[in-house]
C-alpha cells in the first residue's frame, strides 16, 4: 500500500473517521469538512466539526473516485458524492517539488457541470495521505482503467 502522509493537523485536532480518513480540514469561512474510508464507501461530513450539516455517503462502486493520472506538478485525487441535482466534489492535492510541501484540499460543489460554489482548506491545517483513495477502491477489487477512465471490478489487463 502507498501511503504518502501529506500534513498533519495541527497539534490537539483530530479526524473523527471511525477508519481512514481521506480529507479533514477546516475550511476557510469557518466551515469543517471530513471525508471518511468506511469498508466499501466513503462518507462526506460538512458544517460544524462533530455536528455537520450535510452528511452523505457513496458506495465505491459507484465509481466517482478520480485518480491522479501520473503527471503534472501536484499529485492529487478527488471523490464525488452525487445529491440530487448537486455533487459535492471533494479533492486533496500536493506539490511535487519536495521544497513546496503546501498540500491543499477542499470541496467543489456542482449543478451538473457547473461550479456554484468552491470551499478551500485553510492553508497549512490538511490532512490527507496521498493514494489512500486509489488503495481503497484496490482493496475493494476495483481497478482503474486509463483508457476508458473508469472503475472496473477485477484485474485490469
Amino acid at each position: 500500500m502507498r501511503a504518502i502522509l501529506i500534513a498533519l493537523l495541527p497539534l490537539g485536532a483530530q479526524a473523527a473517521c471511525p477508519q481512514e480518513t481521506y480529507l479533514s480540514c477546516p475550511l476557510e469561512g469557518g466551515k469543517y469538512l471530513e471525508v471518511c474510508i468506511s469498508g466499501s464507501r466513503f462518507t462526506y461530513d460538512f458544517g460544524s466539526q462533530g455536528a455537520p450539516d450535510l452528511s452523505l455517503a457513496v458506495a465505491m462502486a459507484a465509481g466517482t473516485v478520480t485518480p491522479w493520472p501520473g503527471f503534472g506538478r501536484s499529485i492529487w485525487a478527488s471523490v464525488g458524492f452525487p445529491n440530487d441535482d448537486f455533487t459535492y466534489e471533494v479533492w486533496a492535492s500536493v506539490d511535487r517539488d519536495p521544497e513546496a510541501i503546501d498540500p491543499s484540499g477542499g470541496v467543489n460543489v456542482l449543478r451538473g457541470e457547473e461550479m456554484i460554489a468552491q470551499f478551500t482548506c485553510r492553508p497549512g491545517t490538511v490532512t490527507a495521505p496521498a493514494f489512500v483513495l486509489e488503495d481503497a477502491m484496490a482493496a475493494q477489487g476495483f481497478c482503474w482503467d486509463f483508457s476508458t477512465r473508469t472503475w472496473a471490478e477485477g484485474a485490469c489487463g
